[in-house]
């Protein structure tokens, strides 16, 4: 008894040893990351070697963190690049000094990979996990040399507009996440080149990708050709960017103040309503009630807000995801009781139309699963229901 304890102590030991040993020379053959070293002193380490800093900036709770720490930094072929060019440190940006780089360096999303020179300045940033490789390490050569996303926006500050340009910098705005600057950029690119988007792929890219006004000429001039559109690329994803244009820019009539009230440009909405009759917009009555409905909420007439939902949902339908925001918001911001029971019951019907639902599927061949939902609405519906009833 007592040699079989002492064998396996051995193994464990050994079991211990060789686990120790993989992690250390799968690290050795990845990105070899600094620790226990603040931001400065990794920009001095940096600085001393003649390197650039490479800043992982991640979040525990982040999935394409995770899948980026294990199948991209590990390999061989991405920490010989990184070794030779960057300093690079991981950083959580919810504890000790990333709160403080987050706020820094604006960081908005997870993961952001950013890339320093040697005297603090950003030279680029990769917002997201591309777990390919090669298209990984072409995108961070690519963002850290002419084509840098400091170079061109310096390059843009100074005027430079040709057609080439704009898409490189466009394509840089766009792995950094900067919306804003895309919008910006797109309107420049296509404006007076609308034609050419049925010629240029890069330009018609363009628009689905970062235009977001329904009454920029881009827009207008796709509308007004829209079979020529339809017939050239792909017919559902150009009508639903078409939809979700005209459905989310009459938002930006309602402006909320500091004081808390709310500021609504009528005559804006109106012009608006105009243009989509105009257009012969399909969905244009939808897009109305639901500007209704969110300026209802911003001026907090909850019972005006609880009949604009009712009349959404007897005329367009139960849409769970949207129902289960009207009812959060009610829930969170709303003390009136009658408005709190009729939320109560639109959730009481749609949980008894989602039995209804359930009862009436058809079985699915034998070793198909059915899909699951990214949202269990029936058990959250159910959480809403109690505390709506307290």
């Amino acid at each position: 008894m007592k040699n079989y304890i002492i064998l396996l102590a051995a193994l464990m030991y050994f079991l211990a040893a060789h686990n120790v040993a993989a992690q250390t020379t799968e690290e050795n053959e990845g990105v070899a990351f600094v620790h226990d070293k603040t931001f400065d002193q990794a920009l001095a380490q940096a600085k001393q070697e003649g390197k650039m800093l490479f800043i992982d900036c991640y979040t525990s709770w982040c999935g394409p963190c995770k899948m980026l720490a294990s199948k991209v930094f590990p390999q061989k072929k991405v920490g010989d690049y990184f070794n030779e060019v960057f300093v690079s440190m991981k950083v959580d940006m919810e504890k000790g000094e990333g709160v403080e780089l987050k706020k820094r360096f604006a960081v908005k999303a997870f993961p952001t990979l950013l890339f320093i020179s040697n005297d603090g300045k950003e030279i680029n940033r990769i917002v997201g996990a591309e777990l390919n490789i090669d298209k990984f390490l072409k995108n961070v050569k690519e963002g850290i040399g002419e084509n840098s996303l400091s170079a061109m926006n310096e390059r843009y500050a100074k005027g430079e507009r040709d057609m080439e340009f704009l898409i490189d910098y466009l394509e840089a705005l766009g792995r950094a996440y900067d919306t804003k600057k895309c919008e910006e950029v797109t309107a420049l690119l296509l404006e007076g080149n609308e034609k050419y988007m049925l010629e240029k792929e890069e330009l018609y890219n363009a628009f689905i990708k970062y235009n977001k006004c329904p009454l920029s000429s881009a827009c207008l001039y796709v509308m007004d050709n829209k079979e020529a559109f339809e017939a050239k690329y792909d017919k559902t994803k150009l009508n639903q960017t078409l939809d979700f244009m005209w459905m989310a820019y009459p938002y930006k009539f309602i402006q909320k103040n500091e004081d808390g009230t709310c500021s609504f440009d009528e005559e804006g909405m109106n012009a608006y309503k105009a243009e989509m009759k105009k257009r012969k917009v399909a969905k244009a009555d939808e897009i109305c009630l639901n500007v209704d409905i969110a300026l209802a909420e911003a001026q907090k007439d909850w019972k005006k807000y609880a009949s604009l939902c009712d009349r959404h949902i007897k005329k367009y339908g139960e849409e769970d995801m949207t129902l289960y925001n009207w009812v959060l918001r009610i829930q969170k911001n709303c003390s009136d009781p009658v408005v709190k029971k009729k939320a109560t019951d639109w959730m009481k019907r749609r949980l008894d139309n989602i039995a209804k639902e359930k009862a009436n599927e058809k079985p699915l061949p034998p070793g198909v699963m059915r899909a699951m939902p990214m949202v269990n609405f029936e058990a959250q519906y159910e959480k809403l229901i109690k505390e709506l009833e307290k």
